[in-house]
C-alpha cells in the first residue's frame, strides 16, 4: 500500500508593504547553511533575510555610494543563490546582470550585460550554484540556460527558442532550475507548461507535464526544488498550487489551492527546501512566504 503524504502548514510571514519584513510581489527564495531565508523582494527592489521562523534579520541591494555613482542597486531581483561562504548571487531582470554581495550584504561585483552573446542575458530569471561553485543561469528571453565559472566566465549553454511543445531541449520563457543528487538538471519551461530534464552537460533526457489543471498538468510552472528523497516540487502558478513528481516525471501529490487563507496561494512563484526539509514558498500576489513540512 502506498504511503500517505501529509503536508502541514507551519507558518506564514510577510504582507504587502515597504517596511522591513513586508513584500511587494516576492519571487525567488533560497536558504543558507544556517537555515536563514533569503527572499527576492522584487517590487521593493531588494533582498530580505529572515530566520527560519520569519523574523526579519537584514536587507541589502539598495545600493552603495553617491546618487550618481551608486553600485549594487537592485531594480527587479527575481532569483538568489548563496555559496558556502555566505556570498549572494542575485539575478535582476531589469538590468540583465548578476550582482554578487558578501555575507554582510555589501556589493562585490556584477556579471553579464544585456545581449544575446555568450555571457549576455535577456531577462534572466534565476541562478543556482553547483557543487563546484559554478553559476547556472536561466536566461529567459534568450530561451536558454548558461553556465558560468565562479568568476563569471562563460562555460557552456543549452537550449533555444521553440514555438511549439514538441521540440526537445527547446524552451519558451524558462524560469527556474534544480539539480538532483546525480547532477541532472530540471528546468521549468514556463511558456510550454512543462518541466524538461537534462544531464550534467545539458543534453536533453526527457520532459513531463502539459497544459491543464488536472494532476500532473501545469499552468505557468515557475519555481522548482528537489528534496533528499528525490521528490521534485514545482510551483504551478496559475493553478495556485505546488505539485510534486518523482525523477521520472510521475505525479506524486499536490498541495495548495487559490485563496488567501493559510496554506492557500495566489500565484506561488519561488520554492526552496531547507536542510531540515522544510519547504518555503513565495506567495507572490499574497505578498508573503509560507512554510510547510512533509510527513
Amino acid at each position: 500500500m502506498a504511503s500517505v503524504i501529509l503536508v502541514k502548514h507551519l507558518s506564514s510571514f510577510g504582507k504587502w508593504g515597504i517596511r522591513d519584513g513586508e513584500f511587494q510581489k516576492p519571487c525567488g527564495i533560497t536558504t543558507d547553511t544556517s537555515i536563514n531565508i533569503y527572499v527576492a523582494d522584487s517590487g521593493n527592489s531588494r533582498i530580505q533575510k529572515f530566520d527560519r521562523h520569519g523574523m526579519f534579520l537584514a536587507k541589502f541591494g539598495l545600493g552603495e555610494g553617491g546618487w550618481f555613482s551608486k553600485v549594487g542597486k537592485l531594480r527587479a531581483p527575481t532569483g538568489i543563490a548563496i555559496d558556502a561562504t555566505g556570498n549572494s548571487y542575485v539575478t535582476d531582470v531589469w538590468v540583465n546582470c548578476i550582482n554578487k554581495f558578501d555575507a554582510e550584504g555589501r556589493f562585490l561585483m556584477k556579471y553579464g550585460k544585456s545581449g544575446k552573446k555568450d555571457g549576455e542575458f535577456s531577462r534572466l530569471r534565476s541562478v543556482h550554484l553547483d557543487a563546484d561553485g559554478c553559476l547556472w543561469v536561466v536566461d529567459a528571453y534568450n530561451h536558454r540556460i548558461q553556465k558560468l565559472d565562479p568568476q563569471g566566465k562563460f562555460l557552456l549553454k543549452f537550449g533555444k527558442r521553440g514555438d511549439n511543445k514538441e521540440g526537445q531541449g527547446e524552451f519558451y520563457d524558462p524560469s527556474d532550475l534544480a539539480f538532483d543528487d546525480k547532477g541532472c538538471i530540471y528546468v521549468t519551461d514556463t511558456g510550454h507548461d512543462m518541466v524538461q530534464k537534462f544531464d550534467t552537460e545539458g543534453n536533453f533526457l526527457f520532459k513531463f507535464g502539459k497544459g491543464g489543471s488536472e494532476d500532473g498538468e501545469l499552468d505557468g510552472p515557475r519555481g522548482i526544488a528537489i528534496d533528499r528523497k528525490r521528490r521534485i516540487y514545482v510551483t504551478d502558478v496559475r493553478n495556485h498550487r505546488v505539485q510534486v513528481f518523482d525523477t521520472d516525471g510521475l505525479f506524486l501529490f499536490k498541495f495548495g489551492s487559490q485563496g488567501k487563507k493559510e496554506g492557500q496561494f495566489d500565484q506561488p512563484y519561488g520554492i526552496a527546501i531547507s536542510k531540515q526539509e522544510e519547504i518555503f514558498v513565495t506567495d507572490n500576489q499574497n505578498h508573503r512566504v509560507q512554510r510547510f513540512s512533509i510527513s
